[in-house]
């Protein structure tokens, strides 16, 4: 049941990300590139915290010295990229043999950590909500429509209940 609830969650991450970076793309360059480009910088700090914890969570070398990155990238390509990581977060914890036990790792700002699996998936869950929230205030700043995306709205119209003899 609790890995049903985290799946749910990480697709509503999914969902979320996305429509958050829908929302982005309707925002006019030529009256608010810089509220643009904090809007893209911040759905960027996600995706490379979502990488980051994936990097902790294989035991890899996530590649990442900084909570973001220097260049911004193009909206199309980190709309790629988190999709494609966010498909990575659904595929491990459908898998996942041991989400309590420890995985000691290594912070950006270089401290020690240890947290279980099931921890850093919720860090992500929870961290992403957060600045996707600053955005939605962002694109409405910009005279853009920030996006329905909660939660509640996600499990109406977006998620597949199961039945209630699988649960």
């Amino acid at each position: 049941m609790a890995s049903l609830c985290i799946s749910t969650l990480l697709s509503f991450k999914r969902w979320a990300d996305q429509q958050t970076l829908a929302a982005i793309a309707t925002i006019d360059d030529s009256l608010y590139a810089e509220q643009k480009k904090i809007m893209i910088r911040l759905m960027n700090h996600i995706y490379v915290v979502d990488a980051i914890f994936k990097g902790n969570l294989q035991g890899v070398d996530h590649g990442y010295r900084a909570l973001n990155t220097v260049e911004t990238p193009v909206l199309s390509d980190l709309a790629h990229a988190m999709e494609q990581c966010s498909d990575w977060y659904l595929s491990y914890v459908e898998h996942w043999s041991a989400p309590t036990r420890p995985i000691e790792f290594s912070f950006v700002d270089g401290g020690q950590g240890s947290m279980s699996a099931s921890e850093m998936v919720e860090h992500v869950l929870h961290h992403s909500s957060y600045h996707r929230g600053a955005v939605g205030w962002l694109i409405a700043q910009a005279a853009g429509v920030p996006p329905k995306n909660v939660l509640s709205v996600f499990l109406r119209d977006h998620a597949s209940i199961p039945e209630k003899s699988s649960l």
